[in-house]
Order: structure tokens, then sequence, then C-alpha cells
């Protein structure tokens, strides 16, 4: 029996009270006509009923369409991302309860990630299989041509129309399932007009202990209530590696940290799979890696050029020139960089614009000048100890590639996939979940379809 009419069968028993249906005609057209008021069926599951078996009863069919008030999607997913776990972390010590699962599942010892290597364009690149310039999010701060306002981290709540593309969570959604999202960037925001049907926004003050509670709790509902994805956000180890660096004792008393609530969460939804026979797996991922600077080395914004006629936004690793007015001259700006620059940063040209796909969108900025670790560029020089470490260099810093590892009985077990790119994990999601893939995505999955077991994975 596939998976959708398992859970069919499922759902129909549970709602019956675990009465035999089909043998009990006259009960079961009383409970399936009352439940029948009212009821309708999400439009991306009635594709269940046009292509049910000859074998299986017309009664069972309309149990289902009276009862699937929830999805019965393949498997459950839960998507946890820890924030700044650079690729190599996961060999530390501090991490040996992730390596195990990693051991155990799928390991990608290198993860790529977009350009640029930021929070917010990796998060939603990782959650809509779209590069920043398709989903919007072109870093965690940023303008447009097109309006006269800034894009800060969250703004897609305020106001969608900085967002595009279908994220997991709305994509569950949109076929009748369920999806439970903690803090993960812009999974608060409405895309289509579509919020999670759980959410929670972001508070710097929950604890991990309660964002992992939260997770198993929703884990542990029944089967027809359980979600179909639920996505958490870890950010400890990138505020850590930032403030002390990547190889600070403080970084990896948070790595440790991290990896005691994940081992938490796993041994808890080992025991949920074992004890409601669920299908429950869990791919953890991070949105980049993790350099570290030398605060001697910093750039004073304010020794940059700064002609009239643009706009100029700081992101750290990067300084983006916005045209204020049409007639402001572009070239004669580079020009000038350029022979300010003193070997301490350099002027992107448009060609590897284009090689990293981060072109033709209203926010790309007009120009762009970037640096390389040790150095960033701050506002005034300033050089207090808040700053060890950044992220937003391009991925030929190597300190920039994120990790993956995935488990569950979904994937393959004990193997390793040298490198994959963080838009593999859209598809390989979504086919997990027995999902369609909306238009435009720009992965199929690539290496990472080799992380799931055959029978998905076909």
């Amino acid at each position: 029996m596939s998976n959708h009419w398992r859970d069919v069968s499922n759902i129909v028993s549970k709602q019956s009270g675990g009465r035999d249906l089909v043998g009990g005609i006259n009960d079961s057209e009383k409970l399936c006509s009352d439940a029948l008021v009212d009821r309708t069926v999400p439009a991306g599951q009635k594709y269940l009923v046009q292509s049910s078996s000859a074998l299986m009863s017309r009664f069972l069919i309309l149990c289902y369409l009276m009862f699937s008030v929830t999805s019965a999607l393949a498997n459950t997913l839960v998507l946890v991302s820890i924030d700044g776990f650079r690729w190599d972390y996961l060999d530390w010590p501090e991490a040996q309860q992730m390596k195990r699962m990693a051991d155990q599942g799928v390991r990608v010892n290198q993860l790529q990630a977009v350009y640029p290597s930021k929070t917010f364009p990796a998060h939603l690149s990782i959650a809509t299989g779209l590069r920043p310039t398709g989903h919007g999010v072109v870093d965690n701060y940023f303008c447009r041509s097109d309006r006269p306002d800034c894009y800060r981290m969250g703004s897609g709540q305020k106001d969608p129309d900085w967002l595009a593309g279908t994220p997991l969570w709305t994509l569950v959604e949109q076929h009748g399932g369920r999806a439970s999202t903690f803090f993960w960037p812009e999974s608060n925001a409405k895309f289509d007009g579509i919020l999670p049907t759980d959410y929670r926004a972001y508070d710097v003050n929950v604890s991990a202990s309660e964002k992992v509670q939260q997770a198993i709790e929703w884990l542990s509902l029944p089967e027809i209530d359980r979600p179909d994805l639920v996505t958490l956000y870890f950010s400890k180890v990138d505020s850590s590696g930032h403030t002390y660096g990547p190889d600070a004792p403080e970084t990896k008393a948070a790595i440790a940290d991290t990896d005691y609530w994940v081992s938490q969460l796993w041994r808890a939804i080992q025991d949920i799979n074992r004890q409601q026979d669920a299908d429950i797996n869990v791919i953890l991922v991070s949105d980049h890696g993790m350099s570290a600077v030398d605060p001697s080395q910093f750039i004073d914004t304010n020794t940059l050029p700064r002609p009239q006629g643009f706009r100029r936004v700081n992101s750290s690793t990067r300084v983006m020139y916005y045209r204020r007015e049409p007639e402001a001259d572009v070239a004669a700006l580079a020009a000038t960089l350029r022979e300010a620059s003193n070997g301490r940063y350099r002027v992107v040209s448009d060609e590897t614009l284009v090689d990293r796909h981060y072109h033709n969108h209203p926010a790309v900025a007009d120009l762009i000048i970037e640096t390389d670790p040790p150095r960033l560029f701050r506002h005034g020089g300033a050089r207090g100890p808040d700053l060890r470490g950044m992220h937003g260099y391009p991925a030929v810093v190597q300190d920039m590639a994120a990790f993956l590892v995935a488990i569950g009985p979904g994937f393959a077990a004990g193997k390793v996939i040298p490198e994959a790119h963080q838009l593999d994990v859209y598809p390989i999601a979504a086919t997990l979940l027995d999902l369609p893939l909306p238009e435009g995505i720009v992965s199929q999955g690539g290496t990472l379809r080799g992380a799931l077991v055959g029978s998905i994975r076909e």
C-alpha cells in the first residue's frame, strides 16, 4: 500500500475510534454524513482521490474526503538551522553528538553557501530553492532602485512585497499539510498570503530548551495532527563566533550547548518513531561558516569615497552603492574606488556578479566593493571587542562553507557526500514530503538526491 493510502486508512480508523468501517456500513454512513457538513478537501489533496484504486471502497474515499482536514503527507521533516555552524565544526569534540548522527545518516562535508553568505539570504535560499535574486532578499540589509525604503532583517513580516518564492512551509500548507516554524527567518511573513499553521516570531530571550520542548510537543501529537514540517533555528554558535571568533573557547562552548539540545531532540524523535510507527526525518543545516577577523585591519567606511548622487550601504564584508539620481556616474565612482583601495578591497566586476548569479534585480546595487578576511568594513573604523568573526565573503573563502546532516527513515545510512549546494536542500525536502516542486527552482537536488532511500529517490 502506498504511503498516501496507508495514511488514508489510518485517518479513517482514528476517526472511527478503531472500528471496522467497511464492515459496519450503517454506523459508518452516519459517521461520514455528520462529518460532511462544511468539510472540503484542500486542493493539493484532491489528486489522491482521483488516483484511487478500484479496489478501494467508495466509502473509504468519502471518509478520507471528510476527515483529512490535516495533511497525510508521506513523511514528517524537522529542518534545523544552526546559524554560523562552519563545515569543519562537525569534527570538533564539542559536536560529538551531531557527528554521531552524521555517521549514522548522511553527511555533506562542505555545503556551499549562496552569495552573499549572510543569514537572511541563505535561509531564504534554503527555504525556497531560489537564489537571493530569486526570492528577493539579497543581503541582511539592502535597498532597491524601485522603492524609497530599505530592507532590514525581518522586513518581510510587515511588507511581504519584499519576498518572492514558495518556502517549504508555504508549500506544505498549500497542499493541505501543517507547518510549524520556530524562528526560521521570515517564516512569520506571508508568502502568497499564507502563514504556517504554527509560528513563532524571533525573541532573543527564548532558550534552546524551550525551542526543543516545543518541537517535541508538536511532533508528539497524534498522527492526524502532527505537523508535516517543523523548523527550528539556533543562533548561539553564530553570535559567539562574531563576538569571540570561530576558534574561541566561548564559541566551542556554544557548539557544545547546541550539540546537547540537538541530541535531545533527536532522542525524542527516535522514541516517537518507535512508539508511534512514525516517519520523522531530520535535516541539520547551516546558513554559512565563519572567518576570524582582525580589528587592526578593519576598513573605516568614512575613508571611502562618497560622491553625491549615490546611497552607500555597508554590509560588513561588502559596501554597496545605489544611484540616487539617474545621471550618477557609476564608471567614475568605480575608478575613484579602485584608486583609493590600496589593496584593501576590490570593485566587483559585472562579469563576477553574473558568475555569482547576482544580477538583474532591482535590489542589486549599481556598484559593489568587497574585501577578504581578516578585513571587513566598519563605520568609523570601530574596533570594539564585539567583533572577532564574520561571514558574507565569497564562496572561494573556504571558511564560508556550511554543513548538512540528514538522518531518519527517509535517508540513507552511513553516506558521505563530499560537496553539495544549499539550493539542493529544497528539492530534497519537497521530495521527502512527496510535494510537487514549484516552477523556477534552481536545483533538482543534485548530489543530495543520493541521500534519500531508493523508494523516495525514485
